[in-house]
């Protein structure tokens, strides 16, 4: 993302910092001064002739071609912000190099990817929670309000964690870079999570952050603003992040100044004009609230909805942060108040608090989500379950995985050599198949008495849920009612928003096996909550002998000159699918056989004849096919008993090598031995050689 302020130094006198993550400043460039708050006297942009003392000042007066028309307005409703009046004059020029930019509009198209407002507020959770391993023990979500017009909220994302010096400022700013991807446990991995969810916020956002200084360098803080709005009205062409960066000199914040005193002016003016504070004393104050170390994250200009109200609710509960418009059901709200065993499936679509008490699979116990000054209480989906069942859970090996001819030589063991040579890699493949293993529990909420339609999986990914109560059973009626579940699948990609998975073969496996266990479930344990026994569809087709397609003509007699059709009927229940327990319909067919007249005998009639006949090629079938099985069967075990005496002799040679090896092996250490030996008795002899003569 390109700023303002370029990191890159043009002045040849600058040293590297280690302090700063890489980044150059000319050490000379710090603004003494007693106070703070005082800004340094930007220098006038003139020039001297060379033989002329005369100073040039530029006339303060705009040429009448380039005049800026009347500067168009940012829409405050989200889903419209992105949208470019044809009216709107056209962004100011650029220059016309080989450079990749990023437009304005990119940073609202992108945050488009958050659906649900809270999912963009879950992300910035997210990277509270990261901070713990830097020493963060809280992340607090506040609001309060705008103080340059006095009226408009602001949200406020605070946490204590190690915060980021000028560098890695500068990274989360950037697109597309992120330091989580091949960390564990870390959900993270696109760059992408916090310019998306302060976006889909708010159309600005102010990033405040302070380093403590480590290995002997001095502490920093910095200031950035990342304003859609600011872009937008100043029909800019690019995105532009104007940033200041300072330093703790002998308990003085000095200015970090990388290329000029003007560029930094020009920044610090930019967020002075579009940020909600009106000084650089307020901008500085705001570090207050950190203490040593920290990042303070202030969300402004927020979204509304069509109506002109605030997408964020914050007047409903003032230890809560809701949401307005379709997310927010009445009849779920008063339901949660008389079931409240069910009051997380009732409320999470709405309520940040109620989300944020299960977003996390399991919390670290030093660590505390305040949001408006209360503490939000962990809450497992487990203590909301009765009647609980666990399952273990194995996907089918997927492209991504490794293939069988790779993990089958390590699992079966058949060489030892094999293994040590290779024990670097049999290691990674043995961990892989570790993560390749889940464990489901499902049961039934301690509301299923009530009858009310709750049901679904909260699905886990990292410790962080991805898909809260994912409905895969979509049954007509009351099928499914009650059941819900927990699993952890850290085996899938969650996609960019984190509110779902990829789309892949591996999460249709998942889905599927998800449906057959509640399913199962249901049907062998419906009962126990009040609903009427249901049967499997498999009892049903069980009993209901399947029958064979038959013959058009079937000649009961052999040489018979004439045929008289007769209509057999053949009776199948028809079964419901879902398997209720009603009483099975009669499907009535009727089908033709040409039966020979002159079998009718007396203790038969065409009818049975018929049906009887039908049985007979029927069963004749049935046994071919019960005899290709056999074959194919024979067949397979033998190739199973051939694989097995190749692996037994692969064994007995493998056991050979051995007892060779170790054999050669004591040889050796005998031969050795003996040297050592010899060489001992022929030091003694010297040593009484050298006795003998020194007695004489």
């Amino acid at each position: 993302m390109a700023e303002s302020g370029s990191t890159n130094p043009k002045s040849p006198s600058v040293v590297p910092d280690s302090t700063l993550g890489g980044l150059k400043r000319d050490l000379r460039n710090y603004h003494d001064g007693d106070d703070s708050n005082n800004l340094s006297i930007k220098k006038s942009k003139t020039t001297k002739m060379e033989n002329n003392c005369r100073e040039i000042v530029p006339l303060d007066v705009t040429p009448l071609s380039i005049v800026p028309p009347d500067t168009p307005k940012l829409s405050r409703q989200f889903w419209k912000a992105g949208d470019d009046d044809e009216a709107a004059p056209v962004p100011l020029y650029c220059s016309n190099d080989a450079a990749v930019r990023v437009h304005p509009q990119f940073l609202h198209a992108n945050a488009t990817s958050h659906k649900w407002a809270l999912g963009a507020l879950a992300e910035l959770l997210d990277n509270s929670l990261d901070e713990v391993s830097n020493g963060a023990t809280y992340v607090h979500v506040d609001s309060t309000i705008n103080k340059r017009d006095g009226k408009s909220s602001i949200l406020i994302v605070e946490d204590n964690g190690g915060g980021m010096n000028p560098s890695t400022f500068r990274e989360c700013l950037s697109l597309g870079y992120s330091r989580k991807r091949n960390m564990a446990n870390r959900v993270g991995q696109y760059g992408n999570g916090f310019k998306t969810s302060t976006m889909r916020l708010g159309a600005d956002a102010i990033v405040f952050s302070r380093s403590r200084g480590i290995n002997g360098n001095n502490p920093t803080q910095s200031i950035g603003m990342l304003s859609y709005t600011f872009l937008y009205e100043t029909r800019k062409c690019e995105a532009i992040v104007p940033t200041v960066d300072y330093e703790l000199v002998d308990n003085k914040w000095k200015e970090i100044v990388y290329n000029s005193t003007n560029e930094w002016l020009d920044n610090l003016e930019t967020i002075l004009r579009w940020s909600p504070y009106l000084s650089q004393q307020d901008l500085l104050d705001q570090f207050n609230h950190l203490e040593e170390q920290g990042t303070r994250i202030v969300i402004y200009n927020l979204w509304e909805d069509d109506e002109g109200k605030m997408e964020l609710d914050f007047d409903t509960d003032p230890h809560d942060i809701q949401l307005r418009g379709v997310n927010r059901d009445e009849k779920n709200i008063d339901m949660a108040k008389t079931y409240p065993n069910s009051r997380h499936f009732l409320t999470y679509r709405h309520s940040l608090r109620s989300y944020a008490s299960i977003l996390y699979l399991k919390r670290p116990d030093n660590f505390r989500i305040i949001l408006r000054g209360e503490d939000v209480e962990h809450h497992s989906v487990l203590d909301d379950m009765m009647k609980i069942e666990e399952k273990t859970y194995k996907p089918m090996r997927s492209p991504e995985w490794p293939d069988q001819e790779e993990v089958l030589p390590y699992l079966t063991l058949v060489s030892l050599f094999i293994i040590l040579k290779h024990s670097q890699k049999f290691l990674l493949c043995f961990q892989k198949i570790l993560q390749m293993v889940a464990s489901l529990k499902l049961g039934f909420v301690k509301d299923a008495h009530h009858h009310i339609d709750i049901q679904g999986f909260n699905v886990y990914h990292k410790n962080r849920l991805i898909k809260p109560f994912w409905r895969v059973w979509n049954a007509a009626g009351s099928d499914g009612r009650g059941v819900i579940g927990i699993l952890e699948a850290n085996f899938i990609q969650p996609a960019h928003n984190k509110q779902g998975f990829e789309r892949t073969v591996v999460l249709a496996k998942l889905e599927s096996r998800l449906v057959t266990h509640q399913k199962n479930y249901w049907s062998s344990r419906c009962h126990e909550i009040g609903y009427a026994p249901r049967r499997k569809q498999k009892n049903y087709e069980s009993s209901v002998t399947e029958t064979p397609r038959p013959f058009n003509n079937i000649n009961v007699v052999k040489g018979s000159s004439s045929s008289t059709p007769v209509p057999v009927r053949v009776f199948r229940p028809n079964v419901e699918p879902s398997g209720r327990n009603q009483i099975p319909q009669v499907e009535t067919r009727e089908r033709s056989f040409d039966i020979n007249p002159e079998i009718g005998a007396k203790n038969r009639s065409y009818y049975g004849l018929g049906i009887s006949s039908f049985k007979e090629t029927g069963s004749v079938n049935l046994e071919a096919e019960l005899q290709k099985v056999k074959q194919e069967s024979a067949k397979l075990v033998s190739e199973l008993q051939r694989q097995k005496q190749l692996l037994e002799l692969q064994l007995q040679e493998s056991k050979a090598k051995i007892q060779n090896l170790e054999k050669a092996q004591r040889e050796k250490e005998v031969l050795e031995l003996q040297e050592a030996s010899d060489v001992i008795d022929g030091l003694r002899k010297q040593v009484d050689t050298f006795k003998g003569k020194r007695i004489l």
